[in-house]
């Protein structure tokens, strides 16, 4: 089966397992997570299931944890990693998946410049600064067009991309002028 929860949330959903007889001992449900939500980065880390002896069902908590990174949602496959006590076993492979639904806003970017104007016989460059509006989990790319009186490769040299690199907000490249004859 499965849920799904707000990053942000400040609920929980709960975890039940089910034994399919009452036990005369405690039985512990050890889980695993796995997916692209991250125990301890995008969830708290999940905790064993006893069920206790003379009971039919035990729980536990899955808490998201917000964050300030746009991740897009995520999936968490929660599974049964072992079962022990009371000889008790797991009925078959068994799990559930719960989606971390993201609360952030996808990033935009926005491009600034050193300066606006450059000799053509200067040694330096302009710096282009990319910035993101949100800090991604995964690296940005941001590729130029360009247009006007001067021309790329000829006038100033070609303008490579700009990759944000995941967790930063910026990046830079150079608009470095051709002096020619």
């Amino acid at each position: 089966s499965g849920s799904s929860i707000l990053e942000s949330s400040s609920g929980t959903i709960t975890l039940t397992a089910t034994l399919s007889e009452i036990a005369d001992a405690a039985v512990t449900v050890t889980l695993s997570g796995s997916g692209a939500a991250a125990a301890g980065a995008d969830y708290v880390s999940l905790s064993s299931i006893t069920v206790a002896a003379g009971s039919a069902t035990g729980t536990t908590n899955f808490t998201p944890t917000d964050d300030a990174i746009y991740e897009g949602d995520e999936v968490a496959t929660v599974a049964i990693s072992s079962v022990s006590g009371a000889g008790a076993t797991e009925n078959g492979s068994q799990s559930v998946s719960i989606t971390v639904i993201e609360d952030e806003s996808a990033p935009t970017v926005s491009l600034t410049s050193s300066n606006s104007s450059i000799s053509e016989s200067s040694s330096s460059a302009i710096t282009l600064t990319a910035t993101l509006s949100q800090i991604a989990d995964e690296a940005v790319t941001v590729s130029f067009s360009t247009s006007g009186t001067a021309t790329e490769g000829t006038d100033y040299a070609s303008l490579s991309s700009i990759t944000i690199a995941a967790g930063s907000a910026t990046g830079t490249t150079n608009f470095t002028p051709t002096d020619d004859a």
